[in-house]
């Protein structure tokens, strides 16, 4: 709630999401490593060469895994709405379920209006820089 804005000018949500989400993934990437999901290793032979993250091998991963090798229908079609994979689409069997329609129509409409700000903003810094360059 400290980062809400509650006296005007309010914050528009849609620059609240944009501001939270800055270091999103950071936020995920810690709360993985505390959770025993990422580990942190250096790679080469040297003890000082460049740290990367890798997964740990639990049981929960094995089992995405083993569904994602399988072709499971709904890690599919959520994988392509976020562009991995080979582009199937929602006509997919298994998809017959009610919540997993809703689920994948919504992660569809997030992807749509995310890219839907990021051309907007883009557009919009663009002006701003060409104001600051001039004629």
């Amino acid at each position: 709630m400290a980062g809400l804005v509650r006296q005007p000018p309010y914050e528009r949500i849609e620059d609240w999401l944009w501001r939270r989400g800055r270091d999103l993934s950071s936020v995920y990437r810690t709360a993985l490593e505390e959770d025993g999901e990422l580990t942190r290793k250096r790679s080469g032979r040297s003890p000082f060469g460049p740290e990367r993250v890798e997964p740990v091998d639990t049981p929960a991963r094995r089992r995405a895994a083993d569904r994602w090798e399988a072709g499971d229908p709904v890690l599919a079609v959520l994988a392509s709405a976020v562009g991995i994979g080979d582009g199937r689409t929602d006509e997919q069997p298994g998809l017959d379920d009610e919540a997993v329609t809703t689920v994948v129509a919504a992660v569809h409409d997030a992807v749509m209006e995310l890219e839907a700000v990021r051309q907007r903003r883009t557009i919009e810094n663009a002006a701003f820089a060409n104001l600051w360059r001039g004629p």
